[in-house]
């Protein structure tokens, strides 16, 4: 029998037929294809399921990872932005609907005091080159101001009492770190040591307002025009007035145009509460003998009061719109206290001569209203109303301010590039 053979063949991988002969000894067949059943073929298609699964699970994943990233970073926006001070003035409502709530007071933080530091006297010691001459750059009643670096970069104003342990000093420094408001200077911290008492606060650059109204002697200088001197005025109301809407208010006791300071975006008030750290006998005394922002119907600081802050709120609206210091040598000289001579003068003759003609309307209206302010007690307005008057001046006066500016006066700028 002649031999045959048997051709085989399979696909390989390139998708094409091999052939393979097998040969077949004694047999009449004649030779046959034969394919070879390939377990492998399922395995790309397997492979590619895998590969879509494991890109969309990825996908998913990073998805939910970008979903819980902008979700953290809102939160945190939110809390900055309820800590910040960039709240903007309202329209005042009636008195009567207030409660003790103000208007014009930016939202708290909702941590209380839980953001002030307990800075370590070591810290404080590094931050002034251990208290050096030349970081002090002010008085207040507190003691001596010093200018500071903290360790995380922070720039800040350092007030240091030396005197015998204060029996409630972090007890009484608690309300005053509760303010927060864009018209007021915040305390950030504070140190307590053997013999000295330190409070932190944000430090402000551009001084106080008493060194953009008057001389070395008192006199005006003629800096600041109508436009800024209302914008002054409302903003010092309006941090005042938060302080009154408190519950309880927050009495200010030592308001005076020294601790009125120019921030790079907003005046504030300073030093508001202080005046509670310290014991009869041991505050700072006005260079003055007489002190013009003091309450004359005031027997001690026991009987402080809204109307005493009132007061002293009037004399600075005199100051303001005379450019003269109350305290100072020129008013100590002429024999008359700067509360005097505005119950005596005409508003011509009272007031700044920078302040143009027609502006001496706006100037009358703010000279009637601190003479209200530094009426008998029962006569003196509230804050509430202080603020709301001012407001009124203000839009009376807009025409000619806005002919001078071409601008609102809210958005007057009081810092370092209008003061160079």
């Amino acid at each position: 029998m002649p031999r045959s053979g048997k051709c085989l063949y399979k696909v390989n991988e390139a998708g094409g037929v091999s052939l393979r002969v097998a040969a077949a000894v004694g047999t009449d067949n004649v030779p046959t294809l034969t394919p070879f059943q390939s377990t492998d073929d399922n395995k790309p298609s397997k492979q590619k399921v895998a590969a879509i699964v494991g890109g969309v699970g990825a996908s998913v994943l990073v998805i939910i990872i970008v979903i819980l990233v902008y979700i953290c970073l809102m939160r945190i926006k939110k809390h900055l932005s309820q800590t910040s001070d960039t709240s903007s003035s309202v329209t005042s409502p009636p008195e009567s609907a207030r409660g003790n709530i103000s208007p014009y007071a930016t939202a708290q933080s909702p941590f209380g005091t839980q953001n002030l530091r307990q800075l370590s006297i070591a810290e404080l010691e590094h931050a002034t080159k251990n208290f050096s001459q030349s970081n002090i750059i002010g008085e207040g009643t507190f003691g001596l101001v010093y200018k500071g670096l903290l360790l995380d970069g922070s720039i800040v104003a350092i007030k240091r009492r030396l005197h015998k342990p204060f029996p409630d000093f972090i007890h009484k420094v608690k309300p005053i770190a509760s303010v927060h408001h864009r018209h007021l200077v915040e305390l950030i911290g504070y140190c307590e040591d053997i013999h000295q008492q330190l409070l932190v606060y944000d430090y402000i650059a551009n001084g106080n307002i008493g060194s953009y109204l008057y001389d070395s002697e008192g006199l005006p200088i003629g800096k600041l025009d109508m436009k800024q001197r209302l914008t002054i005025a409302s903003a010092a109301a309006k941090g005042l007035e938060y302080l009154h809407s408190r519950d309880p208010p927050l009495l200010h006791m030592h308001f005076r145009t020294s601790n009125v300071l120019l921030g790079d975006k907003f005046p504030k008030v300073s030093d508001y509460g202080v005046l509670n750290l310290v014991t009869e006998g041991h505050r700072a005394s006005s260079s003055s003998a007489v002190d013009s922002f003091l309450d004359p119907e005031l027997s001690s600081s026991k009987n402080h009061s809204e109307g005493s802050d009132v007061y002293s709120f009037g004399v600075f609206l005199l100051e303001l719109i005379s450019g003269r210091e109350a305290n100072g040598k020129y008013q100590s000289n002429s024999g008359k206290t700067i509360v005097e001579e505005a119950r005596e003068c005409n508003v011509r003759n009272f007031v700044d001569k920078s302040v143009e003609e027609h502006n001496l309307k706006g100037a009358r209206k703010i000279m009637e209203l601190a003479l209200q302010c530094i009426d008998v007690s029962r006569k003196r307005p509230s804050m509430r109303r202080v603020v709301e008057e001012i407001e009124q001046i203000q839009g009376s006066e807009m025409g000619y301010l806005q002919a001078d500016f071409g601008e609102e006066i809210g958005s007057v700028a009081l810092g370092s590039e209008l003061f160079k």
